[in-house]
């Protein structure tokens, strides 16, 4: 499959919705579940994938950039995301989570283009660190980028990792947070309150921004922005869990619950009506 042309004059709105439909098909045809929170992720990971150089990704050379999806559970939106940039085949991408297939429910690294292996909520950050550190001191240009869930933030090996990426003043790490509202239990303020979740993180010593984490341009003009800071960035992208389908959106039964065919269908007419 050809990567997509990245110049393209394709709106956001009608990109993200593509994307959607194709997971939804993905999902509701392997019956998987974790919809809510790959469906609140999708404008983040596009705008992520169009600051990085494809195809040092696909060859997998030394200066290409990292990106690390800590929150492993989001592996449809990751796959599907992958292959909308030609990283992943579509025939590939069409066995996920089906009997044999290296397309699991959580992000592994059996699948080409993928950085480290996550699920277990907590690790990616530590490892983005560790990879920024081993990229800088290599003296190459390159950038890592991490997507954590706000659910996942209540894991205290982040706030570790936060703590030595800022005192290392560690420039080439860029944190991004999908801050859907919503853990896998219930709201995530509830459980144990994130705010001041910016303030929170600039005490840490991180450059930090809040964005509306669906409007794609949004968060890549700001990834673009902060690319030559000399301090990690944090960007929290405020997001709706099960974004682009009303019965969804803030509605935690879709952590866990497949899609059956009235409802896959209601889905798919609603993003539609909406491109």
């Amino acid at each position: 499959m050809k990567p997509r042309n990245l110049e393209s004059n394709q709106p956001s709105l009608e990109e993200a919705a593509e994307v959607r439909m194709r997971m939804l098909t993905l999902l509701h045809k392997s019956q998987a579940s974790h919809i809510g929170t790959c469906l609140s992720v999708i404008e983040i990971l596009l705008a992520v994938y169009k600051n990085v150089d494809i195809e040092k990704i696909r060859d997998r050379t030394d200066d290409r950039d990292r990106v690390v999806v800590s929150k492993g559970h989001s592996a449809a939106a990751l796959y599907t995301v992958l292959n909308h940039f030609g990283l992943l085949r579509d025939g590939e991408l069409e066995t996920y989570h089906q009997n044999n297939s290296l397309l699991g429910g959580h992000v592994t690294t059996t699948v080409s283009g993928v950085e480290h292996s996550t699920g277990a909520l907590g690790h990616g950050l530590s490892v983005a660190v560790g990879i920024g550190i081993g990229l800088r001191n290599k003296k190459t240009s390159s950038r890592v980028y991490v997507i954590v869930g706000d659910g996942e933030l209540h894991e205290g090996s982040n706030w570790e990792a936060i703590h030595s990426a800022a005192h290392l003043k560690l420039g080439n790490l860029c944190l991004l947070v999908d801050y859907n509202k919503l853990s896998g239990i219930g709201k995530t303020n509830d459980c144990c309150n994130l705010e001041p979740l910016k303030s929170k993180l600039e005490s840490f010593g991180f450059e930090t921004f809040e964005v509306n984490g669906h409007h794609q341009d949004e968060i890549y003009t700001t990834i673009q922005k902060t690319r030559d800071f000399e301090r990690p960035v944090a960007i929290i992208c405020h997001t709706i869990k099960g974004k682009g389908v009303s019965f969804m959106e803030n509605n935690n039964v879709w952590h866990s619950r497949p899609l059956n065919k009235e409802d896959y269908e209601k889905a798919m007419l609603e993003i539609r009506d909406e491109k």
